[in-house]
Order: structure tokens, then C-alpha cells, then sequence
């Protein structure tokens, strides 16, 4: 035993050296899982059939509350893009001239696991075309390839908006209509630069007002 006490100031720096990278380790998982479960996560979905007639659900799957504050729609199509904001106003009067489902809104806070109705693609499309200020058609365009939908929200405690984005594309080859996501998930847009953009594009709609 000898050899330990001659090479124990080695041995207890090694010894001490593989905590701290133990703990070193820990803590960099801690921050990992921490700021995983601080990520925004909200979920654009079609439900209740797939055609224009389906329903645009808006998830919540974030730890944290989400507060869904607006609602922007973007239809591609070959002779050019039509935007619109859509408020919840608009939504709920072009939903109560059918039958409307519980919950249909533009905005509102959802806690960790709730959702709300966004009313009928259908009527998305409607109200953005009839908002365009290039298109003086009625109804939805006939050449539509592609919609977006965005919605934008206030987070937990952060100061600038978070957002979650997600197209959608039209099969006119069917009757009626199909609408199919183009990617298995909806895009998070959780960057700070990207925020900052949408502050601006918000701010600049208020002032138009």
C-alpha cells in the first residue's frame, strides 16, 4: 500500500477531477431537460374529416400555458399569394351560419394539453380571400395549391411572441377537395430573431389600424 500514499495527491486529483465531470454531466443534462420542457410546443391539426369541411384544431403541448392571440392564413397559388389576418370575430360569425362547434376561436389562453376549434378550413379559406386586397373573386380561389396557417401566441413569461406554422396542400383531383398536411408536424418558430420578426409584423398591423 505503499504506492498509494507516495501517488495519493495523484489520486485524489484524478478522484476529484471525475466528479466535477460527473457533475459537470448532471448539470448539462438538468439545463437539457430544462430547457426542453421550457420549448413552446403547439400542435396545428385537421380533424373531423379531411376535405375543406375538417376542422383546424389548435393544440397546446407546451409545459407552459399559451395565450393564442392571432391567427394569420396564406393561400398559394399559381397566379400569386393571398394573406389574411383572421380575427376571432370573423371566425365566429362565418362559423354561426352553420352549425358551430364548441370552442371555435381565434384566441384565448390554453393550458398544457388543451385545445380550440379554428372552425372549418372552409371557411379559413373564405375569409382570406374575401381580406386579399389583389384578388376580387368570391369564394375560394379555383387554381389554390397550398394554404399556411400561423398562429401566433404570448408564452410562460417570455417577453416576445412564440408562433407555430404548418401548410397544408389542396388535391383538387378529388370531390370534394382534399386537404393533406405536407409535413408530418408543425413547424416551431421559437428562435429569437424569428420573434423578433413577428413582433414587428404585429406592430406594423397596429399601426395600419
Amino acid at each position: 500500500m505503499q504506492w498509494i500514499s507516495e501517488y495519493s495527491s495523484a489520486l485524489n486529483f484524478f478522484v476529484n477531477l471525475g466528479m466535477l465531470l460527473a457533475w459537470v454531466a448532471y448539470l448539462h443534462l438538468f439545463l437539457v431537460t430544462y430547457m426542453r420542457a421550457r420549448r413552446p410546443r403547439i400542435i396545428i391539426n385537421r380533424v373531423s374529416g379531411s376535405d375543406l369541411n375538417g376542422l383546424c384544431l389548435l393544440s397546446n403541448m407546451s409545459q407552459e400555458p399559451v395565450y393564442a392571440q392571432n391567427v394569420y392564413c396564406t393561400i398559394h397559388r399559381a397566379s400569386g399569394d393571398l394573406s389574411a389576418t383572421i380575427t376571432d370575430r370573423e371566425i365566429l360569425q362565418r362559423s354561426a351560419e352553420g352549425d358551430r362547434p364548441d370552442g371555435v376561436t381565434a384566441n384565448g389562453p390554453l393550458n398544457r394539453g388543451e385545445f380550440m376549434t379554428l372552425g372549418s378550413f372552409r371557411n379559413l379559406l373564405d375569409i382570406t380571400a374575401e381580406q386579399a386586397e389583389d384578388y376580387d373573386g368570391s369564394g375560394i380561389p379555383d387554381d389554390v395549391e397550398r394554404f399556411q396557417i400561423m398562429v401566433v401566441g404570448a408564452f410562460g413569461g417570455d417577453d416576445l411572441e412564440v408562433a407555430a406554422q404548418r401548410e397544408f396542400r389542396v388535391d383538387r383531383s378529388s370531390d370534394p377537395w382534399q386537404v393533406v398536411p405536407v409535413s408530418p408536424q408543425t413547424r416551431q418558430i421559437s428562435s429569437r430573431s424569428e420573434r423578433k420578426r413577428i413582433r414587428q409584423m404585429i406592430k406594423s398591423e397596429l399601426e395600419q389600424v
